[in-house]
């Protein structure tokens, strides 16, 4: 969608760079010889990137075997 207004039927335009009356279907002005610059295309933005490896939690370490008391040697 365009929301410049319209320049057809509108009369002369004014020149940006020296302000005489142009013909809006002019490519060049007749005073100074500016010529209409296109408008920039609007920047787009940069591509996220990937998202990392999903974090896997930690898991606790397997409990040991328990110990047992060694009997009381009696020699």
């Amino acid at each position: 969608m365009c929301f410049r207004p319209p320049t057809v039927g509108s009369g002369p335009i004014k020149c940006p760079k020296c302000g005489a009356q142009v013909d809006p279907s002019a490519d060049a002005c007749p005073s100074c010889g500016a010529t209409a610059e296109a408008p920039a295309p609007p920047s787009i933005p940069p591509v996220p990137g990937a998202p990392g490896a999903v974090k896997v939690p930690s898991v606790p370490a397997v409990p040991g075997a328990p110990s047992v008391p060694k009997p009381p040697s009696g020699n």
